[in-house]
């Protein structure tokens, strides 16, 4: 029989992400109320743009840029001002701190994925740019132990789906690792494979949603924990 196969995601799973685009915002945020727009105004704002545009645009940095802009001109019309371009270069300027930023693996990961690779088949599945998330994946330095990394627009049940085909992986033998309900768990659990959620400390809202079917989800309070799981050694079993 075929090895056990675990699909990993990558970003707030593997390593830190979200944690620094919460700190841009927050900075956007600090800077709008400094022009006299109300915080709660600001969030809700900068919210909607992106629920219009990832659909649209994807998960590129350079569009969580953009994003900000829009939102400072969509506050600047709703109370009748002009938008000042001194004050749009800076809010480029914080969003631009998202990208290239460093790479922090969190806890228990680097020696967790090289013990798993001993003995399961690993597949990284992210979603976003390719160039940008396949040079996270050599900045993290995980890279070598995983037999594919797939880079995705979207994850949903047909990438899944597609995933378990071409590499010939038996439904029953395979689960996603995760820490979004709506890109990680959800899709797992319409295509029929095993769901392992681990939530992460500081989670982006979009990402959010209940669990299609909470009785077969998995949750993990680590990454380090999978070992438990899927014991890497015969004194583990």
């Amino acid at each position: 029989m075929d090895r056990p196969t675990l699909i990993l995601d990558a970003d707030d799973t593997l390593w830190e992400n979200n944690v620094f685009y919460e700190e841009a915002t927050a900075a956007f945020f600090e800077r709008m109320v400094q022009e006299g727009f109300a915080r709660d105004e600001s969030e809700h704002t900068l919210e909607q743009v992106e629920q219009e545009r990832i659909p649209v645009v994807g998960y590129a940095p350079e569009e969580f840029v953009r994003s900000m802009a829009i939102a400072y001109h969509r506050l600047c019309e709703r109370d009748g001002r002009q938008p000042q371009p001194a004050v749009e270069a800076e809010v480029e300027a914080i969003g631009r701190r998202v990208i290239d930023y460093p790479m922090v693996l969190l806890d228990g990961v680097a020696d967790t994925v090289a013990l798993l690779r001993s003995r399961y088949r690993l597949i990284l599945l992210t979603k976003g740019v390719p160039e940008v998330q396949l040079e996270k994946v050599e900045r993290s330095g995980l890279g070598p132990h995983f037999e594919a990394v797939h880079v995705v627009a979207e994850k949903d049940s047909q990438v899944l789906r597609d995933i378990v085909e071409r590499h010939g992986l038996d439904p029953q033998q395979t689960w996603m690792v995760g820490n979004s309900p709506r890109s990680d768990i959800n899709p797992a659990l319409e295509v029929g494979i095993g769901a392992i959620y681990i939530p992460y400390s500081r989670p982006w809202a979009f990402e959010e949603a209940p669990f299609a079917d909470p009785g077969r989800v998995i949750t993990l309070q680590s990454f380090a924990q999978l070992l438990e799981l899927f014991p890497t050694t015969e004194a583990g079993k």
